[in-house]
């Protein structure tokens, strides 16, 4: 039984098949070059039982003599021919049966007995269609070479080292809070020739900038924001300095919703050329400051 073997009825490529796998699942086999499902007891490659048919029928056809010399030379190959094939049939399927009488592998049962005891003499699960073995032996494929991994190892550097970049270019708050890795970041972008972040926030100009006094204690700023940079980008933090006889007397920083006019609040960007307003107040005197300054701030 170790050394039979069954070809796939598609791709007629040869098997090696075990008992193991000639019972599981009732001879049910997979082929996996084809992905071809057949029967392997069906398809089972028996050379010298194909010779011994051939051989028998011959034999049965040497009596095979005609009784009457009037046949014609046509009908007698033709009778010839059909008990040759009957006589080869019937030999192949009795061979094919007589699989059940072989003994086990390193055992002293026949497979009938094998196949009836099935849950007895196996423990594995039956329903999976069992994985089979090329009968010819496939080659060895060529070792890689060194330069193989060296070159893969560059191109997941390169990616990871892209996955990066463009996750510090979308969260610049990383940036702003480690120095070390803005310094870093900005190397990288004047080798790829891209402008960073404060470079983006100078091309923000304040236009038509009003200071003027609503209170004792109140002072009022507006103006306009211009985005100058090629694309949108969000918007900034104004920072106010206010100083007297040159010197800093206080500073405030105002987020987007403080300095916005009230018909832009709630807008997270600032896109290219388009002149946003702003308005906020301040509590101070105005007479408290002689000097004051407004600069962009990213946010």
């Amino acid at each position: 039984m170790s050394d039979k073997q069954t070809s796939c009825p598609k791709c007629l490529t040869i098997y090696k098949v075990s008992v193991a796998q000639l019972t599981v699942a009732q001879g049910m086999v997979c082929c996996p070059k084809c992905s071809m499902t057949f029967n392997a007891l069906s398809h089972l490659t028996m050379g010298h039982a194909v010779n011994e048919n051939e051989e028998k029928a011959s034999n049965l056809n040497n009596y095979l003599e005609p009784s009457n010399p009037a046949l014609s030379s046509t009908h007698i190959d033709s009778i010839h021919f059909d008990l040759s094939q009957s006589a080869a049939l019937s030999m192949t399927t009795a061979n094919l049966l007589d699989i059940f009488n072989l003994k086990i592998e390193h055992s002293n049962i026949d497979l009938k007995t094998y196949l009836n005891n099935l849950n007895y003499f196996s423990t594995d699960p039956i329903g999976n269609y069992p994985a089979m073995n090329l009968a010819e032996h496939s080659p060895a494929k060529p070792p890689k070479r060194p330069m193989y991994y060296v070159l893969w190892g560059m191109i997941n550097f390169g990616l990871l080292a892209l996955l990066c970049f463009q996750y510090l270019w979308f969260n610049p708050h990383i940036i702003n809070n480690s120095p070390a890795l803005g310094a870093t970041y900005n190397k990288v972008c004047l080798v790829l020739n891209c402008s960073s972040l404060q470079e983006r926030y100078s091309l923000i100009s304040i236009n038509k900038l009003k200071v003027k006094s609503t209170g004792s204690q109140e002072t009022q700023f507006s103006g306009e924001l211009i985005n100058y940079h090629e694309t949108s980008l969000p918007l900034p933090i104004i920072k106010v300095i206010l100083k007297e006889d040159g010197e800093i007397d206080s500073t405030y920083q105002l987020h987007s919703n403080d300095y916005l006019i009230d018909s832009l609040v709630g807008i997270k960007r600032i896109p290219k050329n388009s002149p946003f307003k702003f308005k906020f107040t301040l509590p101070v005197s105005r007479k408290s400051f002689n000097h004051y300054s407004l600069e962009i701030v990213q946010p």
